[in-house]
Order: structure tokens, then sequence, then C-alpha cells
């Protein structure tokens, strides 16, 4: 297959490297890592979604908020969401409302700071920027997660109504109905990929450019929508897990969600570093930027402790020299 950045990769050879990226970066062990994080940043995200989204001009937001979710999160999960979610939000407390969303954030972006670490084993790069710029990363990051979905679930809500009065208008409402029931999915899908896009892009400890991301935001996605319907499909007519975990069913289903859907974008991940590696344009395994000298394999985190990818401290004391030029 003709790469992005120039030259050919066979697709077989493709097949083999992502087997070996995928053993090598352990990323089914990083996704039951990611699935832990991601429990527990789940609900403080979605509470800090809630607050920020009774501030748009919606009627009944938090309704709104969670129909949009409810066609990609199975059902078993969506309803202890659900449930959760509700009783947060119908105990307000004002005066500790500032505090609990600043802890809302930053437990949110434990998840996002998770996916940094596993995106550069990816590259196969240790962390070079200071502690306090890769945790302003990862916050921003979530800080934009949460208001890419806050102005697309505005604009889709407010592009609806209004397309509903211009449909009544013109008589055409059966149509229109039938019309925005299929083009959700586009929408929503496109929505994924930017926010994964912009992933690929800002978390991992490397100059990237978007035509060697593009890759696994568009694969990932795809994969991601497709398994989640599968597994809705699974939990809903095969498996009781009610009967087999009791009142935790609920909680296995949304874990093994997660699991699913950390994998995948991991795996998106990969792909990308796989493709740019092998384009003519593109970064060498282990550097940080295009023509710039890879590290020595014995010092980059496949040599070295798992750390070395998360912490610049903790690659020097491993004995990585400090990187010269490296990205802010």
């Amino acid at each position: 297959m003709r790469l992005t950045g120039g030259g050919q990769l066979r697709f077989i050879d493709f097949c083999k490297k992502l087997y070996r990226e995928y053993e090598h970066d352990a990323v089914s062990d990083t996704s039951a890592q990611l699935s832990y994080y991601l429990l527990f940043s789940l609900f403080p995200f979605l509470y800090f979604m809630a607050a920020l989204i009774a501030y748009l001009p919606l009627q009944t937001p938090f309704e709104q908020l969670m129909a949009r979710m409810r066609p990609v999160v199975p059902r078993d999960a969506m309803a202890l969401i659900d449930a959760h979610l509700r009783a947060l939000v119908s105990q307000p407390r004002p005066r500790v409302l500032t505090l609990a969303l600043v802890g809302s954030i930053w437990s949110a972006s434990r998840g996002v700071d998770a996916v940094r670490r596993a995106l550069n084993l990816a590259y196969d790069v240790t962390e070079s920027r200071a502690w306090w710029k890769t945790q302003v990363a990862a916050v921003g990051m979530t800080f934009a997660g949460a208001l890419l979905v806050l102005v697309a679930v505005a604009l889709l809500v407010a592009g609806g109504q209004g397309g509903f009065w211009l449909a009544g208008k013109l008589g055409i409402e059966t149509y229109y109905v039938l019309v925005m029931r299929w083009l959700r999915w586009p929408l929503t899908a496109m929505m994924i990929m930017t926010v994964a896009a912009l992933a690929y892009y800002f978390l991992p400890d490397v100059k990237q450019e978007f035509k060697f991301i593009t890759p696994g935001s568009v694969l990932g996605t795809l994969l991601w929508l497709l398994t989640t319907w599968g597994f809705g499909q699974y939990v809903s007519s095969f498996a009781d897990y009610n009967v087999t975990y009791g009142s935790l069913g609920g909680v296995i289903v949304l874990l093994g969600w997660l699991y699913l859907s950390g994998f995948i974008f991991l795996m998106g991940g990969e792909v990308n570093a796989i493709l740019e590696h092998a384009a003519a344009t593109g970064k060498a395994a282990g550097a940080r930027a295009e023509g710039e000298k890879p590290a020595p394999p014995e010092d980059r985190p496949s040599a070295m402790p798992p750390g070395a990818a998360k912490d610049a401290e903790v690659a020097k004391d491993a004995g990585v020299p400090e990187p010269k030029g490296s990205p802010a």
C-alpha cells in the first residue's frame, strides 16, 4: 500500500509490524491499565460536562447530553452511568462547586495522561517534557474533549430544531426525521475522529503532522463504533452479567467497554507510528521530529523501565541523555 509520506509498505509487512508492536508495547496490558484509569475518571468527567452544559442555551440540557450518549454506549453501561450521574447532579452544593469541578477535571485528566504514556511507547520515545507540561497537556486535552462534545451536542440540537422548523414549513417533516436519524452517525464519527486526532497530535512527546495521524483516527473511530455496536448486541442478546456478577454486572459491562475502547484507540496510535516510521518523509522510530537522529535502541522505552515513557525524571535516572532541542 502507498504511504501518505511517500514510499510503500506491503500489507502483510504492515500486519507483521503491527503485531510486533502490539506484543512489544504490551498494548493489551496497557489497555487494562487505561480502563482502570478511565473507570475512575469517567464520572468526574461527565460531572464536569454536566456542569458546563447547564450554561448552553438548550432546553433540558442534561437530557440532551444523555440522549447523545445512548447510541454509542452499551445499554447496561448506560443505565449505570445515567443513574449515577443523575444522583450527582440532583444534589447541587454551590459552596463546593468550584472545588468539585477542579477535582473532577484533575481526576478526568488521569485517563488522558495514561493515553500520553501509551503513545510515547508507540513512538518509542522517553518523556522529555517537564512534569508540569505533561499535566497541562492532559488537563488541556480534557477541556478540549469536553468542549468539543458540548459544542457538537449544541449544534446537533440547535441545528435539528431549526431544521425541523424549516421542514415543517416545507411539509417534509417525515423525510427530515429519517435523514437526521441516519445523519447522527456520521456527525458522531466526525466528532470522535476530531478528539482522537487531537489526542494523537498533542499528547505524545513528538512533533506531529496531521497527515500521519489521520489513518489511526479514521480507522480507530470506525472500529470503535462497530465494536461498540457489536459489544452492545452481545451483552443484550447473549450475556447476562447480572446473573454472574450480581449487582456488579453493570460495572463489568462498563469496564469491558472501556477496555475495548482504550485498546482500539491505542492500536490507532500504533498504526500511526508504524505508517509514519515506514514513510519516506516521516520520523524514524525513536525520533521526536522528522530528520532528527533517533535515540540509540538501548536508550528507548522499549529497552528501559516502563516509567521512561511516563516521566522525564525516570528516564534520566535510567541513564538516558537529555535530548537536544526536544519539543516544549
